[in-house]
């Protein structure tokens, strides 16, 4: 049923695949809801706007900045993950990286949402990219592309 959309793709690879973009969406979700409260909670407290309307008005106004931006960000971010990360991807450590990253971000992020600490996830997530990158290059095979960098 699914051979001829997966190609030369195994099944357990697609598998990982749709369990990496199920984790990526769920860290949007958690985002969402993390870094919209911080967004609006000014505006709310000083009555500019009622709840529903500074949240509705704070959605548009980010989906009007994903639309309009040139992907800089992306980019940048795109370059800090580690180099076998990027070359690897497929692979088990490839997506053992990619897991542990996006599950630190999210267990993170809703650990400081419990407990009521500000914390933005951008940074979250930037700090769990740095947090795999250097377990791999402690961790990761001594022969390795970044070998002594």
């Amino acid at each position: 049923m699914l051979a001829p959309l997966l190609g030369d793709v195994s099944v357990w690879t697609f598998v990982f695949l749709v369990l990496a973009v199920g984790a990526a969406l769920s860290f949007e979700f958690v985002n969402g809801f993390h870094d919209t409260a911080n967004a609006v909670a000014t505006v709310i407290y000083t009555h500019t706007l009622k709840p529903t309307p500074a949240v509705v008005w704070s959605g548009i106004w980010n989906l009007v900045g994903v639309l309009t931006s040139s992907g800089a960000v992306a980019f940048g971010i795109l370059a800090l993950l580690p180099v076998e990360l990027v070359l690897n991807v497929g692979s088990a450590a490839g997506f053992a990286m990619v897991f542990s990253l996006l599950l630190s971000a999210i267990a993170w992020n809703l650990g400081t949402w419990y407990l009521g600490l500000p914390a933005s996830s951008s940074h979250t997530l930037v700090g769990s990219i740095l947090g795999v990158g250097l377990a791999n290059s402690i961790f990761g095979p001594t022969h390795s592309i970044t070998e002594g960098v």
